[in-house]
Parts: structure tokens; C-alpha cells; sequence
């Protein structure tokens, strides 16, 4: 469990605003509204302020208040983001996902979290509620554990949005685990659907993880100037750990392939089988066929017409013909 994994504060929205903290530098925090944000200057101290991306006035604020260059906030507002880094004139950007931990909605539909900071402010924002941010807000309102520093409130939400990912893999490597174990008894068409599944879930989370992993390297082997003494440290743990995500990821696409694989191997091999009993048996009574088609035929001249005890004798030779047959395959291991 991670230090600050905590009960998440709830605050009240206020148009936008999800909310602001004005960073005691002693790991507390003091909320702070919209009028303060937006007469805030580098004079009051470091703030922290989380905003909703689609709100208007979020927008509004960042394009004409905000100080931000232009580049910068059309990077913070596009809709469509992979996570990367980005080196505006007046600070730095990072965009990243975390699991979507909301009620009702799938873990691997991840969610951007936008955050830009010059050293003296850090402003953040979000698609949709995302928990790892309020674990943050909750170290610094209620427990007093939170980042003293502007520095140090970037690194550790890049740090828990990650931290937070790892639950969602560690579910995923259990019910392949699960997969596997049962994989005789399970129903095959299940099966099937549960692995597709599982590869689907993976390929999604790998695809935001890898140039997660590239950027936070970024930032771990170029840090601005305004970093603190635990920038390095915190991010080369976090790095550590995507890595790790992306290994484990990559192991277990592996591994639903293999099962796939079985499962395919499976199939076939039912399917063959079945294949090979029916070959047989068109083997043993193609020739009972062509007998008793041959001797079907309405024309003069076939033998025992005049005989009653003909039909009796055919069905005896027939037979025996059928018990040499079988004879013979079992001789050639062919049942």
C-alpha cells in the first residue's frame, strides 16, 4: 500500500474549478476557490489547480488568464492525447492515463490526465474523475502527508497515477491464471471468449503504457531546472514500474496466445478424431453398399430371384464379410 493511499476528500465542484490547494509546504494543503484562483499571483505561494476540461470557463481561463502560451493550452485541451511530454516557453507538460476506477465503466478505458507546471504553479486537468489525484488532495487536506513542493506535487501524480495501474494487471494476470489452471473443465467457447477478452484488455493497456514509459524516461533523464532533490528518485522508481507493466503485459499476451494455441490444438484434434471414425466407417460399409446396391438393380438375370432362402444367405455373407473387415482393421490398427 502506498503512503498516501488514503480515503480520497470530496469536494464540490465549482464550475469547472474540481478544485485548488495552496500548498502549506509542510505536506498540508488550504482550498481555494475560483476568485483565488484567478487573482493568484507568484506572490501567494505554490498552488495546485485541478480543472474539468470540458468546462467553458476552465477554458476560458487557461486561454485568457492563465499566462499560458498558446501551444501550451491547445496540448493541455486537445481531445484526443497519448502520453508524451511537451516543453512549452513557460513550463513543462505531461500527458498521462490512469485506470478508470469509476463505477460501472471498464479499467482499461484509460483516462488522460493533463499536467503542466513552471516550479511555482501546477495546473492540471481531466476528462473524467480520476482517483489516484484525489489520494493526493486527501494527503494534503486531511493527513498533512502531502508534497511540499510544486516538484514534488508533479512527480507523485505522475507517481500514484501509475502506482494505481498496477491492481488493474495484477486482475488480469489472475484470471489468465485462472484460465490456465482450469483450462481442461472450462467450456471451450468460454474459454475462447475470456482470452479474447484478456488480449483485448492488454493491448489496450500496453498501447498507452509503452510511450507512457518513454516519457516519464524523458522526464527522468531531462529534468526542468526548477526539480527538487527527490525528482530523480521518485521518477526512476515510477519508470521502474511502467517497465514492469509493460514486461508483465507483454508475458501475459504471450501466455493467452499459447492458450489460445491449445485451445485451437484442441478443436482440431476433436475434429480429427471425428474424421477418422467416419473414414473408417465409410471404409467398413463401402463395400456392404456396393453389394447391396449392386444386387438392387431391376433387371433379369439376378441370382436367387427364384430362391426364398436367398435374402437369408445374402444377409449371412454379408456378415461375414462385415466380421473379416473389422478383422482386417484391427490387424492393420486402423480401431
Amino acid at each position: 500500500m502506498s503512503e498516501y493511499e488514503l480515503q480520497p476528500t470530496d469536494t464540490p465542484e465549482d464550475d469547472g474549478l474540481v478544485f485548488a490547494v495552496m500548498l502549506g509546504g509542510d505536506g498540508s494543503g488550504a482550498l481555494a476557490n475560483w476568485p483565488a484562483v484567478e487573482g493568484w499571483t507568484s506572490g501567494d505561494g505554490p498552488i495546485w489547480v485541478h480543472l474539468d476540461r470540458a468546462s467553458r470557463r476552465s477554458q476560458a481561463w487557461l486561454r485568457n488568464r492563465s499566462g499560458l502560451s498558446r501551444a501550451t493550452v491547445e496540448a493541455l485541451l486537445a481531445e484526443e492525447t497519448r502520453p508524451r511530454v511537451f516543453r512549452g516557453k513557460t513550463g513543462l507538460t505531461t500527458v498521462i492515463r490512469g485506470v478508470n476506477l469509476n463505477p460501472g465503466q471498464k479499467s482499461e478505458d484509460m483516462i488522460a490526465l493533463r499536467i503542466w507546471s513552471d516550479g511555482v504553479r501546477v495546473i492540471t486537468l481531466r476528462d473524467e474523475r480520476l482517483q489516484s489525484v484525489r489520494d493526493i488532495l486527501a494527503a494534503l487536506l486531511d493527513h498533512g502527508t502531502g508534497p511540499a513542493t510544486i516538484a514534488e506535487t508533479y512527480v507523485r501524480l505522475i507517481g500514484r497515477v501509475n502506482e494505481r495501474i498496477g491492481p488493474a494487471i495484477d486482475d488480469i494476470e489472475d484470471q489468465i491464471d485462472d484460465i490456465e489452471s482450469n483450462l481442461a473443465t472450462h467450456d471451450t467457447n468460454e474459454t475462447r471468449r475470456s482470452v479474447a477478452d484478456l488480449r483485448q484488455k492488454t493491448v489496450i493497456l500496453r498501447r498507452y503504457l509503452a510511450p507512457q514509459r518513454a516519457a516519464i524516461g524523458e522526464l527522468l533523464s531531462d529534468p526542468p531546472g526548477w526539480a527538487g532533490d527527490t525528482w530523480r528518485t521518485s521518477l526512476r522508481e515510477t519508470t521502474d514500474r511502467v517497465i514492469g507493466y509493460v514486461e508483465e503485459l507483454d508475458q501475459t499476451k504471450e501466455r493467452a496466445l499459447v492458450i489460445k494455441d491449445d485451445i485451437v490444438n484442441e478443436l482440431a484434434e476433436k475434429t480429427n478424431r471425428t474424421l477418422y471414425v467416419l473414414a473408417v466407417l465409410s471404409a467398413i460399409f463401402l463395400p456392404l453398399s456396393f453389394l447391396t446396391g449392386l444386387l438392387g438393380i431391376n433387371i433379369g438375370g439376378m441370382p436367387g430371384v427364384e430362391n426364398d432362402n436367398a435374402f437369408w444367405m445374402f444377409c449371412a455373407a454379408i456378415a461375414v464379410l462385415l466380421v473379416v473387415e473389422i478383422a482386417i482393421f484391427r490387424y492393420l490398427k486402423w480401431l
